[in-house]
């Protein structure tokens, strides 16, 4: 059986069509880049084929993308010529892309097992600045959604291994490093929204 890395690499073509669609936006990107320094810097963290970092840089800031898969990288980076794009997992330490004034993290942490979600933050919170937001996105709910995980594509089975979360989980994770500031709109019931900042006391 194919693992998820295998799974968006075959299927980034797709994922690039349906991202980037003007209506494939999240409703609250309004409010969270309102939050952020003109022109800052952004870690769009799970970029896929880079569509977030797209609506980034068209809004005027400066995005960075990483992702685990090498064929959404390529169409991002095709995309996105003047944005820097790298390959990595979310769970191990990034220091390429540098400081940033804010993360997003659309969809990225349906694949992280709740007991590696601390871990997720401390990652992030290696690069975000004190005083920095994060906006996540995760399936409403708990433990391994199945019917979401496993698929057949082309004769071939693949399990993307799709984990629901809730704000408990999120908050418990988050540690004394974030502070839940609150949830954002969402035009998606399944799909729950939450705006973290960065402790400015803490260090990771």
């Amino acid at each position: 059986m194919l693992g998820c890395k295998d799974f968006y690499n075959k299927t980034a073509a797709r994922w690039a069509q349906n991202g980037y669609a003007d209506e494939a936006e999240p409703v609250c990107m309004d409010e969270f880049c309102a939050l952020l320094p003109t022109g800052g810097r952004v870690l769009d963290l799970c970029c896929g084929a880079g569509y977030e970092s797209f609506r980034l840089h068209r809004r005027g800031f400066e995005p960075v993308g990483l992702d685990f898969s090498g064929e959404s990288l390529a169409i991002a980076r095709e995309k996105n010529p003047g944005v820097s794009f790298y390959q990595g997992d979310m769970l191990e330490s990034y220091p390429q892309v540098g400081a940033v004034d804010g993360i997003i993290c659309i969809a990225g942490l349906v694949h992280v097992e709740t007991a590696d979600l601390p871990l997720a933050f401390r990652r992030m919170g290696e690069v975000l600045k004190p005083g920095g937001y994060l906006l996540a996105s995760v399936r409403y709910g708990t433990g391994r959604m199945e019917e979401r995980s496993v698929t057949e594509i082309d004769g071939e089975i693949y399990d993307r291994n799709f984990i629901a979360h809730n704000e408990e989980e999120l908050s418990a994770a988050a540690g004394e490093a974030f502070v839940l500031v609150r949830e954002m709109p969402s035009d998606m019931r399944i799909w729950a929204y939450y705006l973290f900042q960065k402790n400015e006391e803490v260090r990771v």
